[in-house]
């Protein structure tokens, strides 16, 4: 019955055709609402979280930012009575970014574009930013100097007292 009145007015069908196109056309551009699905879309930032995802400790939480990768770390472990909580903490950021390095494929962590680290402890708090190209170079690095030369030069760090 539809087949038949289609055929009896093949221009009403062709505006159909037409129509549709169109609206695939404006779901792509647009991001329309149902037609839209975040997650079919593919970055590298999402490569890497996936292969992070397996990895990493339950106090950790990964996730997107566009094509930007945030770890946030919550109860790292700092013994009470340390004397210099904020060098430690430095180092607990520094072996966290070499963990990231380690574990996720070199090839896609290059092309993620920000890697933004935040380390929660009950006296301070530090945000560290990095570049992916940067965090790359900590899986090869095995001497602390170079290591540390490396991080002066490429993460920016802001702290926030409590």
């Amino acid at each position: 019955m539809l087949w038949n009145s289609l055929l009896k007015k093949p221009i009403f069908a062709m505006g159909i055709i037409m129509f549709s196109l169109f609206l695939f056309q404006v779901v792509k551009k647009e991001k329309w609402g149902i037609f839209h699905n975040d997650k079919l879309i593919s970055t590298p930032c999402r490569g890497v979280l996936i292969r992070l995802e397996k990895k990493v400790p339950e106090n950790w939480k990964v996730f997107c930012e566009g094509n930007n990768l945030a770890v946030e770390i919550r109860e790292i472990a700092i013994p009470e009575k340390a004397s210099n909580v904020k060098l430690l903490i430095y180092r607990q950021l520094a072996n966290h970014m070499a963990f990231v390095a380690r574990m996720a494929t070199v090839d896609i962590l290059e092309k993620v574009m920000f890697i933004r680290f935040r380390i929660t402890h009950p006296d301070l708090t530090i945000n560290a930013v990095t570049e992916g190209k940067f965090i790359v170079k900590l899986a090869t690095l095995e001497n602390a100097d170079h290591i540390m030369s490396h991080l002066k030069s490429t993460v920016q760090v802001q702290e926030t007292p409590k």
